[in-house]
């Protein structure tokens, strides 16, 4: 029997590998779909370029779109996220990532252990970092905006239910 965890890292799997199959024009869709339904997550994304190889971006890009396309193929519907509580994701995430760095220094394994979600922010964030060589700082900032970008799906899906169950 598979635990939910083991579910979420068996599609987060077959979501990329799925996503690695698709042609140019239906990436293209999707990716143009996902800013249309979360333009201030996805806009952000698409500017925190600084400091990152061309390539080492498109992958933190096409990571989020996985974890898009994995939360739809579970039957999971977000809503769009305001701006607002995206400035809030990144704010807090900001003060977390921080306070760690000043006791132990870019340590991206003990970051990933203080995430909300640490299974799939290991896993989105190996799918970047295997594909890519990267300075420190670039790893750490992809992880910072995978980790932020996480729990603003998360949030917009349970934002849904919510709203559904009002």
């Amino acid at each position: 029997m598979n635990t939910p965890n083991a579910d979420g890292a068996i599609s987060l799997k077959e979501s990329m590998l799925e996503v690695e199959g698709w042609t140019p024009e239906i990436y293209q869709r999707n990716f143009n779909d996902f800013l249309d339904s979360q333009p201030y997550l996805v806009g952000t994304l698409m500017d925190a370029d600084e400091g990152m190889e061309e390539g080492a971006h498109s992958w933190m890009l096409k990571a989020v779109l996985v974890l898009k396309w994995s939360f739809q193929k579970m039957g999971w519907r977000a809503t769009m996220l305001s701006e607002e509580k995206w400035i809030g994701i990144i704010e807090s995430r900001m003060e977390v990532y921080e306070e760690h760095q000043e006791d132990n220094g870019l340590d991206i394994q003990s970051l990933i252990k203080i995430s909300s979600s640490p299974n799939t922010l290991s896993e989105l964030y190996l799918y970047v970092a295997e594909n890519n060589a990267m300075s420190n700082e670039a790893a750490g900032n992809i992880l910072f905006l995978l980790d932020c970008a996480i729990e603003a799906m998360e949030m917009a899906v349970l934002q849904d239910k919510t709203e559904s169950d009002a």
